[in-house]
């Protein structure tokens, strides 16, 4: 208030004693220190909180995946990430866009990316598998086959089995990519032995080329192979290479049974089913 009144005498002043010249001298000397000394004052009403002008979209998309819908869950939520990469919520999208993903892709209900096949004589699982170029995991889990036999006039869906996965140990999360692009992701929980997360304290961390070497089930402490008895049930690893990256279950019983790997990521019990699940024998895998 000061500074105004100050202000408004010394324009009187001018005013009188120079006119026009002493007007202009307000304007460029005087009149920015009484804004500067307003901005002070009220330092809330001049600077205004910062929105995210994507979140109305995104709410959008919540609304939409509400309906129960997933298939115009999964358009919304791809779209909104094609429009708004650097969103605020664009990681929560990515999020909640892997989980339909998965979703629809492993369960038995129609979707525009699964064939429909017919099991005739002769067709057991891996043949079939190889056939429709996906893997015997993916069929029985896609399919919730309880054994790995087949009926004949059985209906199954399939889809190519064409993923890969990267450990981002920046992000503390891995990434399952399908035909090189998004498919879903999940947090690293925990690590054991060797495994970091985080950046490196100096330089950048190198990027590991590696791949699927085995994907193991465990159940009451013995290791239990795919088309086995109680593989289902069990607890899954998937075994990277090279050594020291096995992606395993986190325990969250201490009565459980279930080994840990020298070295690797521990993930939740339903990633780590889904992942092996989704990824063969010798697929991609990136490790930075």
């Amino acid at each position: 208030m000061r500074g105004f009144l100050k202000g408004l005498f010394v324009l009187c002043l001018s005013a009188a004693v120079f006119g026009g010249g002493g007007y202009y001298t307000y304007l460029l000397y005087i009149h920015p220190e009484v804004e500067l000394d307003r901005e002070k004052k009220t330092p809330g009403e001049m600077q205004p909180a910062f929105t995210d002008p994507t979140l109305a979209e995104y709410q959008k998309c919540l609304q939409i995946e509400a309906i129960g819908d997933p298939l115009a869950s999964r358009r919304s939520y791809a779209d909104f990430l094609d429009a708004y990469p650097d969103s605020s919520k664009a990681e929560e999208a990515r999020t909640r866009l892997g989980a339909i993903q998965t979703a629809l892709l492993l369960s038995p209900r129609a979707s525009p990316e699964k064939q429909i096949v017919i099991v005739k004589s002769g067709d057991v699982l891996n043949k079939l598998s190889h056939k429709l170029k996906t893997s015997p995991e993916l069929l029985a889990e896609m399919n919730h086959l309880e054994t790995p036999n087949l009926r004949i006039g059985q209906k199954l869906y399939s889809v190519p089995a064409n993923f890969s996965a990267v450990v981002d140990r920046g992000a503390a999360k891995v990434v399952v990519l399908r035909g090189g692009e998004f498919f879903t992701q999940y947090p690293i929980l925990e690590t054991q032995g060797n495994a970091r997360l985080g950046s490196p304290k100096k330089g950048v961390a190198p990027v590991i080329s590696g791949k699927v070497q085995d994907k193991p089930g465990w159940k009451e402490g013995t290791r239990v192979n795919f088309g086995e008895k109680g593989f289902r049930e069990s607890t899954r690893w998937v075994v990277l290479s090279p050594p020291g990256h096995t992606l395993y279950t986190q325990s969250t019983d201490p009565t459980e049974t279930v080994p840990k790997p020298p070295s690797g990521y521990g993930l939740a019990p339903d990633a780590v089913r889904e992942l092996s699940a989704l990824l063969r024998k010798n697929d991609s895998v990136t490790i930075k």
